[in-house]
């Protein structure tokens, strides 16, 4: 398949549970925030206008929509955190559907969590990718909006929002989808990261994953991060 031009993505379905989803050979998943712009980036990707819905209004996407390259690799808009317009039961039942993703996918071979360049990372964001990192999963960060942050200031701020990610500014794509910013090289980048079509892929189960400090037996903060899956609080929730 070739590396350079738009990516030729097709939405295939949506669905509320992972056993809604039809296999796949390889796919990469994106998750960030409500408002860190992940529908403007999908149709940048491809570039295209309304292929992922884009809402004036955070928190419109509460499915997994799944898209696929002409090879049959996939890419997966999951639903963001943050802005929850919706009871707190509905919001519940986002995270474990989330969860139940990242978790039981198989051939998952990355999870794009985007920051926005300009405020982040959030807490939100922070806590996500502990509990990405403490599942094993196999995480790559892009930073949007760049075009959102001075020119002048552009250096400090992406020093610091890589320090906050526990990476370094080099391990980090910085893109912007309104002004077309390293957007190309963003694609071929996801095409790298999906893997070949027909490459052979372990499933979540068999991935090493790190062990755990015993619980205490004292009280629990709970706003440290959880054990089962990013947190869902009355005023946040999965959404985009």
């Amino acid at each position: 398949m070739s590396t350079n031009g738009p990516l030729q993505l097709q939405f295939v379905t949506s669905g509320a549970r992972l056993s809604d989803l039809p296999a796949t050979p390889g796919e990469v998943a994106i998750v960030g925030r409500s408002n860190v712009g992940k529908s403007s980036l999908i149709n940048a990707l491809a570039n295209r206008t309304q292929l992922a819905k884009v809402s004036k209004t955070p928190g419109r996407t509460q499915l997994l929509n799944l898209f696929a390259l002409p090879d049959g690799r996939t890419v997966m808009d999951l639903p963001g955190y943050g802005f929850a317009a919706a009871p707190g039961s509905v919001r519940a039942g986002w995270s474990a559907m989330i969860e139940g993703y990242l978790l039981g996918r198989h051939n998952l071979r990355a999870v794009i969590v985007l920051v926005d360049a300009e405020v982040g990372p959030t807490k939100r964001d922070v806590e996500a990718l502990e509990w990405l990192r403490a599942e094993n999963l196999p995480i790559k960060i892009v930073a949007t909006k760049l075009d959102k942050v001075k020119p002048s200031r552009r250096g400090t701020r992406q020093s610091e929002l890589a320090t906050g990610c526990g990476l370094g500014v080099g391990d980090i794509e910085w893109v912007s989808a309104a002004k077309n910013m390293n957007v190309d090289g963003l694609r071929r980048k996801i095409l790298e990261w999906a893997g070949s079509s027909g490459q052979e892929s372990r499933s979540r189960n068999a991935r090493s994953k790190p062990k755990r400090s015993k619980p205490s037996t004292g009280p629990r903060d709970q706003s440290k991060l959880p054990d089962n899956g990013p947190r869902v609080d009355t005023d946040d929730g999965w959404d985009d």
